[in-house]
Protein backbone atom coordinates (compact mmCIF):
# COMPACT_ATOMS: atom_id res chain seq x y z
CA UNK A 1 0.00 0.00 0.00
CA UNK A 2 1.62 3.49 -1.04
CA UNK A 3 2.21 5.66 1.46
CA UNK A 4 -0.44 7.71 3.47
CA UNK A 5 -2.92 5.53 1.76
CA UNK A 6 -3.73 3.42 4.74
CA UNK A 7 -6.55 3.88 6.60
CA UNK A 8 -6.73 4.47 10.09
CA UNK A 9 -9.67 5.24 12.51
CA UNK A 10 -9.22 8.90 14.12
CA UNK A 11 -11.88 8.94 16.35
CA UNK A 12 -13.52 6.83 18.31
CA UNK A 13 -17.22 7.93 20.08
CA UNK A 14 -20.76 8.03 20.32
CA UNK A 15 -22.75 7.77 17.31
CA UNK A 16 -23.66 11.57 17.42
CA UNK A 17 -20.21 12.89 17.96
CA UNK A 18 -18.94 10.36 15.31
CA UNK A 19 -21.32 12.47 12.89
CA UNK A 20 -20.15 15.21 13.88
CA UNK A 21 -16.13 14.70 13.38
CA UNK A 22 -17.20 13.30 9.97
CA UNK A 23 -18.69 16.20 8.92
CA UNK A 24 -16.23 18.44 9.83
CA UNK A 25 -13.37 16.29 8.70
CA UNK A 26 -15.21 15.92 5.06
CA UNK A 27 -16.49 20.02 5.38
CA UNK A 28 -12.54 20.57 5.66
CA UNK A 29 -11.79 18.14 2.80
CA UNK A 30 -10.85 15.12 4.66
CA UNK A 31 -12.36 12.56 3.46
CA UNK A 32 -14.02 10.38 6.13
CA UNK A 33 -16.16 7.49 6.85
CA UNK A 34 -17.81 6.29 9.83
CA UNK A 35 -17.53 2.25 11.30
CA UNK A 36 -19.88 0.44 12.99
CA UNK A 37 -22.62 3.44 12.45
CA UNK A 38 -25.34 0.94 12.55
CA UNK A 39 -24.72 -1.27 15.24
CA UNK A 40 -22.77 1.75 17.31
CA UNK A 41 -26.58 2.63 17.53
CA UNK A 42 -28.52 0.23 17.98
CA UNK A 43 -26.64 -2.39 19.98
CA UNK A 44 -23.27 -0.28 21.14
CA UNK A 45 -22.16 -2.92 23.24
CA UNK A 46 -22.11 -6.05 19.91
CA UNK A 47 -18.84 -3.41 18.87
CA UNK A 48 -17.59 -2.01 22.33
CA UNK A 49 -16.43 -3.60 25.47
CA UNK A 50 -19.32 -2.18 27.76
CA UNK A 51 -20.63 0.11 24.85
CA UNK A 52 -18.19 3.08 24.99
CA UNK A 53 -17.47 4.91 21.88
CA UNK A 54 -18.87 2.12 19.86
CA UNK A 55 -18.95 4.10 16.14
CA UNK A 56 -15.02 5.12 14.96
CA UNK A 57 -14.50 7.79 12.05
CA UNK A 58 -11.79 6.64 9.49
CA UNK A 59 -9.56 8.62 7.47
CA UNK A 60 -6.60 8.09 5.27
CA UNK A 61 -3.60 8.18 7.64
CA UNK A 62 -1.59 11.31 5.54
CA UNK A 63 -4.66 13.68 6.57
CA UNK A 64 -3.71 12.52 10.71
CA UNK A 65 -2.29 16.06 11.63
CA UNK A 66 -5.23 18.13 10.06
CA UNK A 67 -7.64 15.97 11.40
CA UNK A 68 -6.75 15.90 15.14
CA UNK A 69 -6.42 19.78 15.01
CA UNK A 70 -9.91 20.12 13.52
CA UNK A 71 -11.04 17.44 16.34
CA UNK A 72 -9.52 18.87 19.10
CA UNK A 73 -11.04 22.17 18.08
CA UNK A 74 -14.48 20.77 18.58
CA UNK A 75 -13.59 18.94 21.89
CA UNK A 76 -12.51 22.43 22.99
CA UNK A 77 -16.06 24.03 21.79
CA UNK A 78 -17.86 21.01 23.97
CA UNK A 79 -18.88 22.45 27.70
CA UNK A 80 -17.73 20.46 30.59
CA UNK A 81 -20.73 18.14 31.95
Amino acid sequence: MEEGKEIIVIYKGNPVNSEIIKDILNDNGIIATMSNQLMGSIAPWYVSGGGIDPVGVEIFARDKEKALALIDAFNKSIPEE
